[in-house]
């Protein structure tokens, strides 16, 4: 009955049980994938969006504004120049000079000589719709300095054609 049986302890051996090893851990993200979602989602912009040019929209009269009677205005006509130097003409169509000097002071001595007829008491520039806004600043200016404060400035826009 008894048989011959060997230590249990035996069988072990005295080596330490060693567990395997962990990958290192990587301390940089892979942005492979994301890089890739990237691309994919420009492509899909670029073929979903329409490459036309700008819409046109009319645009609304407006709702609050009045009506100035011309004829006790003094007119001024401001058209896009080169540069801050608009193209500007008198209610006659007459043009000022070009050089901004001189402009300047042709549109002061225009108007005040206009206001001091006594016909007219209020200022009105068309101005046309690709006048920059440096462009009616200067015309303005040049207003400002001959007017007394009780004088109403007007400004109209017109669509160019």
């Amino acid at each position: 009955m008894s048989e011959n049986r060997a230590d249990p302890s035996e069988d072990l051996d005295d080596d330490p049980i060693v567990a395997p090893e962990r990958p290192p851990i990587d301390s940089e993200m892979d942005i492979t994938p994301m890089i890739d979602m990237t691309f994919l989602l420009l492509i899909f912009f670029v073929l979903t969006s329409k490459m036309t040019g700008e819409k046109s929209y009319e645009i609304p009269p407006a709702k609050n504004g009045s009506l100035v009677p011309t004829k006790s205005c003094v007119s001024l006509i401001v058209s896009r120049g080169s540069g801050e130097v608009p193209i500007v003409a008198n209610g006659d169509g007459v043009l000022f000079s070009d050089d901004p000097d001189q402009q300047f002071a042709e549109i002061g001595e225009y108007v005040q000589l206009e206001l001091e007829s006594g016909r007219k008491t209020e200022i009105l520039i068309r101005a046309e719709g690709n006048v920059t806004a440096g462009q009616l600043y200067k015309v303005k200016q040049a207003i400002a300095e001959v007017i007394e404060e009780n004088k109403l400035l007007h400004i109209a826009v017109q669509e160019v054609q």
